[in-house]
């Protein structure tokens, strides 16, 4: 190893951009006008830097100039460098004129919030697409989508994460529907289950909701079972029996007058996170699109609290 070889990189690679531009343009005086400097300046350059490493770098002639074999390993060297620049360069420039933000989330989330409170963010000129995924293993990846809502105890390692809103849960029913109170031996409640929200440990069964909201249904049985949020909700919605409704994935329906509140709020241990990387987090498209969803759960908190003072 030459003793001297951190100044010579040193060296290097502050002449990459120009021995990059010798080797595309394949003449001083070209590399020179690409990079605004005489012909002059560079053969000087150039020749500075031949001695400093020892060997020669180009072969001149009086109507061009080419690569030595060393040369040619330093110049594609020199490029490599160049053009990763230029990529870092374009990335970071992506990250803050992106155009559209892809967001990952549940079908239950994208259905019953989102896709009703796209309008709003028109309005604001944003361009959003949405994935449906509940893993967080491909954010931030070549291609795959830029952040992410997750509903769970959070937070995540390794990825910014920022708490959207606590989570409540509580009974409702179609407009049409009897109240659980109401309910009688001849017309039981009839109970609608969301099985995938009762096993994952995020929010809570019938029995342990009616337990926490101390409330006493006359006569009750279990109705269908469904492993979708918003599959089970709309089965309220079509009058089927009561759900378990949860923050953000019922307030259009009650706000539109499909659903009513027809028990108090109890609270849950999953929350709901908006997630990115570290690195997408500091930019302004991200600013835009959390300041968005903030304000849709705002709005939709405005709606719970009206129908639940009720």
């Amino acid at each position: 190893m030459n003793l001297d070889q951190p100044n010579i990189l040193r060296k290097l690679a502050a002449a990459s951009a120009l021995l990059a531009a010798i080797r595309r343009t394949g003449s001083f005086s070209a590399a020179g006008a690409d990079l605004g400097q005489t012909q002059s300046t560079v053969s000087h350059k150039v020749q500075a830097l031949e001695r400093a490493i020892g060997f020669q770098l180009f072969e001149r002639t009086t109507r061009q100039v080419s690569p030595t074999l060393k040369g040619q390993i330093i110049c594609e060297a020199a490029q490599a460098s160049v053009d990763a620049l230029y990529e870092a360069l374009n990335r970071v420039d992506h990250l803050n004129t992106a155009q559209e933000t892809v967001l990952t989330l549940s079908s239950s989330l994208a259905m019953k919030w989102l896709v009703p409170a796209m309008t709003r963010a028109q309005e604001r000129g944003l361009q959003i697409s949405f994935q449906i995924s509940d893993a967080l293993s491909d954010i931030g990846a070549a291609g795959q989508p830029q952040v992410a809502i997750r509903f769970g105890v959070g937070p995540y390692p390794g990825l910014h994460a920022e708490l959207l809103t606590k989570c409540h849960i509580f009974s409702v029913r179609s407009t049409s529907g009897r109240s659980l109170s109401g309910a009688t031996a001849a017309h039981p409640a009839r109970l609608l289950r969301d099985s995938r929200a009762e096993s994952d440990g995020t929010a809570l069964g019938w029995e342990d909701y009616l337990s926490k909201a101390d409330l006493t249904v006359p006569s009750f049985e279990t109705g269908a079972e469904f492993e979708r949020s918003d599959l089970a909700l709309q089965a309220a919605v079509a009058g089927l029996g009561h759900a378990l409704g949860r923050t953000l994935l019922t307030e259009t329906d009650i706000g539109g007058g499909l659903l009513v509140v027809d028990g108090p709020a109890v609270p849950v241990a999953g929350r709901y996170w908006l997630v990115t990387t570290a690195e997408h987090a500091g930019t302004q498209s991200y600013a835009q699109v959390a300041a968005w969803l903030k304000s849709e759960v705002e709005h939709s908190d405005k709606i719970l609290r009206s129908h639940l003072a009720r």
